[in-house]
């Protein structure tokens, strides 16, 4: 089977260029079969796999033949740079090449012209040399000029010999460090609050540039400046056309410290040290904004009247462009009408940061600008709705979060309903025994989120509020969040009180601590009580409540007291409170009962001293008065050894003997006359009370016999009996005559029988014995006496009292 077969062209590959035709196999008018088709594909594979390493082994080649051309031409040594110093030296610096040297020379020669020397040595041309075997070195000049041209090279010397750097001639001012400059004056420009004159000066003589080069702009100039309080300094080129300057790269009214250096022509010269430092404050300029005006609304009075506080913040001496005088007050109604009273508002100084006047009910506007000596600043306004306008909503989503001790994120959403102009973030620290600062700040619509890092305190509770803007329609409602930055422990207690106890129940109330103390959100209470003999029980009480109610506790004095708990820990215990329980009965016989009973003994006790006053001036209405008698004033006269009195008393086993006075044996079986003698022991000095009766032949009696309790002797009436014996018997027994008893020829004894009523009046009855029957009766008398203490009738302990009657 026959194939018809036409020829096709290769393209060339170029190689230097890196490609290939775009056409490498043709093929026109020719059919191939299946085995055809492999066959030619090898082919080409094979063309293609030599045409590439053809390529690279070409690259291999040029670049061996590249290092191999380097390597055989080393680097020449090369002069970087020099910098001269006036009338000193100058220092040189350089690159080593490739040739290893011992060290190297540094060769200055100055050239009367600024051309390249030829290689010939010149010994006519001054040179200056230095020898060292680093990179740089530097050699005395002398007094030569700076203005001159200098030739500098550098020599390495090595093994293989002295290689040379190619020569470099120029003026040696284009290298020169110049003398620092004298800043002489730094002031400011009237209409131009940005702008400094500033004011230079240097020694010609060893300045290296003219004038004429200074004002065609051959100098390159620096000043460095900052304001008065801050250590950022700043830095800035200039363009120097002469000794005096216009800088206007400042803000207004701002006090500035300003330095200055310079440098010839260009980088090749270094620059210079800088100049000594003068200060200059610019110009003021009118405000370039207005002050941040807020404002508090009161309540309003009766006369339709509202006491409205406005407050701002002084402008920042950025914002104020210089010293602020005075603000400026203005307040307008929707309808047009001007305020008339201002209140405090008047006559603002710059000191001033609030005010307050008297707004009457409805729509109000004010206004506040700040005025220097420059203008006056724009004006900020705030607007204030009537109080019986609807306030807008306020924001949603309220948040406070603390940052640390000293600052707090607060975060919002907007209000879904309408768009909000700014908004407006209040807060103060919350206090009961005194007043805080309102801190506050007002923010655009588009905020969100504000940081606050201003009148923060850990441990102190702030109240945090967040109003809304809305333009004219003024401000929205408020929502308000209670923050700590760090919360403590309280550092009080609360005081409890003990409100009312029933049976064994206790009613306990207490007063929370007050908000300066507690250092942190009060989670709950911790009521503690006891008795002295166990220990204490506690109970928990949520922190929102403040009374509570102990129950079912058993008689006993307790003590009770409290303690607050914060997230941080728990508070001291505040005050003690006892609390008795099961003695009310007690309190109420104490407090009610004992003080109607003394009242009550009070009053009987006075009705029974009236009765007994009455009684008395009835009963003893008659009784004589012996002071009123004739023998009132009677005084006997007797000697010392008849006055002499004695008293005997019973011996104890005779309780009360008995007088049985007789005027003859035969009347004793008549009469029976009983006489009581009183206790001796009560008054043991009983005095006679009335004059010795006169001598009869027969004895006689006259007494008073009244019954008295045997049980009460103490407070029953007494009778003291007298019983008067002539010529009295010395040998009477001696249970019944005291041991000092003398007996006298003219001697009576005397028994007298006296009654002593309360009303002080007394009876007596006096007996007289004749002589032939003294001894006989008054033995009968002892007689009875002692039959009667035999047979018990006596009553307790007598007197007898003996008296020794006077000669008659």
């Amino acid at each position: 089977m026959g194939h018809e077969q036409t020829s096709g062209t290769w393209p060339l590959v170029n190689c230097g260029s890196g490609s290939l035709s775009s056409r490498v196999f043709e093929q026109s008018g020719r059919r191939h079969n299946g085995r055809n088709w492999v066959r030619d594909l090898w082919v080409f594979m094979e063309r293609l796999l030599t045409v590439v390493w053809t390529c690279l082994l070409g690259s291999g080649l040029a670049l061996a033949y590249s290092n191999a051309t380097s390597q055989t031409a080393p680097r020449p040594l090369r002069l970087i740079g020099c910098v001269f110093i006036i009338r000193t030296n100058v220092t040189c610096h350089w690159e080593p090449g490739d040739t290893p040297a011992a060290y190297y020379t540094l060769k200055v020669q100055i050239a009367p012209r600024c051309y390249v020397l030829n290689s010939s040595p010149n010994s006519s041309l001054k040179t200056f040399t230095c020898t060292t075997s680093g990179s740089s070195c530097t050699t005395g000049i002398g007094t030569s000029t700076v203005r001159i041209c200098f030739c500098i090279s550098v020599i390495s010397h090595g093994v293989s010999g002295n290689v040379s750097s190619a020569p470099r001639c120029q003026p040696g001012r284009k290298e020169v460090i110049l003398p620092p400059v004298i800043l002489n004056s730094v002031q400011q420009v009237n209409g131009a609050p940005q702008c400094l004159n500033v004011s230079w000066s240097c020694d010609l003589h060893l300045f290296p540039v003219a004038l004429s080069e200074i004002e065609s702009g051959d100098l390159n100039s620096q000043m460095e400046f900052a304001e008065k309080g801050e250590d950022i300094t700043q830095v800035r080129n200039l363009t120097v056309n002469g000794l005096c300057i216009l800088v206007c790269l400042f803000r207004p009214d701002t006090l500035y410290t300003i330095r200055l250096r310079h440098r010839y022509q260009g980088p090749a010269s270094p620059w210079s040290q800088w100049s000594n430092a003068v200060q200059g404050r610019t110009a003021e300029d009118t405000p370039s904004a207005a002050p941040v005006l807020w404002r508090e609304v009161g309540h309003v009075s009766r006369d339709r009247r509202r006491l409205v506080s406005l407050l701002w913040k002084p402008l920042p001496r950025f914002l104020a462009n210089g010293r602020v005088v005075l603000y400026d007050v203005f307040c307008q109604a929707e309808d047009g009408q001007i305020l008339s009273d201002y209140g405090s508002c008047r006559k603002l100084q710059r000191a001033n940061t609030s005010c307050s006047l008297p707004l009457p009910d409805g729509r109000w506007s004010c206004a506040l600008a700040a005025s220097n000596s420059a203008g006056t600043s724009p004006e900020d306004r705030v607007w204030i709705p009537g109080s019986s306008e609807t306030e807008p909503p306020a924001p949603v989503g309220f948040t406070a979060t603390p940052l640390g001790d000293s600052s707090m994120e607060v975060r919002w959403s907007p209000p879904p309903d309408l768009s909000a102009t700014g908004y407006v973030v209040e807060w103060f620290a919350v206090r009961e025994k005194s007043s805080s600062v309102l801190q506050w700040e007002k923010l655009d619509g588009s905020c969100t989120k504000l940081v606050i890092a201003e009148g923060l305190n850990p441990m102190e509770r702030y109240a945090v509020s967040l109003k809304a803007l809305y333009g004219e329609q003024g401000a929205g409602k408020n929502v308000t969040l209670h923050v700590y930055t760090r919360q403590g422990t309280p550092s009080a207690g609360p005081s409890v009180r003990v409100q009312q106890i029933s049976g064994s129940s206790v009613e306990l109330s207490w007063t929370p601590v007050p908000v300066e103390l507690l250092h942190g959100f009060i989670r709950n209470y911790a009521l503690f009580y006891g008795t002295k003999n166990q220990p204490a029980k506690s109970i928990t009480v949520p922190g929102h409540v403040h009374r509570y109610t102990l129950e079912n506790m058993p008689a006993g004095v307790y003590e009770v007291f409290i303690r607050a708990s914060t997230v941080a820990g728990t508070g001291p215990p505040g005050n003690l409170a006892n609390v008795h329980i099961g003695f009310e009965e007690i309190s109420l016989v104490m407090c009610v009962v004992v003080p109607l009973l003394l009242i009550s003994v009070m009053l009987v006790l006075m009705v029974l001293l009236a009765h007994t006053k009455i009684a008395k001036q009835k009963l003893f209405k008659g009784v004589p008065d012996p002071s009123n008698s004739t023998l009132s004033h009677w005084n006997p006269e007797t000697s010392a050894e008849s006055k002499r009195l004695v008293v005997e008393q019973e011996k104890l086993e005779v309780n009360c003997p008995e007088v049985i006075l007789v005027d003859k044996l035969q009347d004793l079986e008549r009469s029976h006359i009983y006489l009581h003698i009183c206790n001796p022991q009560m008054f043991p000095y009983l005095q006679p009370s009335s004059p010795p009766a006169k001598a009869s032949d027969k004895g006689y009696i006259r007494n008073t016999i009244i019954t008295q309790s045997e049980n009460d002797l103490s407070t029953s009436p007494c009778i003291y009996s007298n019983v008067l014996c002539s010529q009295f018997n010395q040998n009477l027994p001696p249970p019944f005559l005291p041991a000092s008893y003398q007996a006298s020829e003219n001697s009576t004894a005397c028994i007298d029988d006296t009654k002593q009523p309360a009303g002080g009046v007394r009876e007596s009855s006096v007996f007289h014995f004749t002589s032939s029957d003294e001894q006989q009766t008054f033995r009968l008398f002892l007689e009875e006496l002692r039959s009667q203490r035999s047979a018990g009738l006596l009553t307790p302990s007598p007197y007898i009292t003996i008296r020794q009657r006077p000669p008659d």
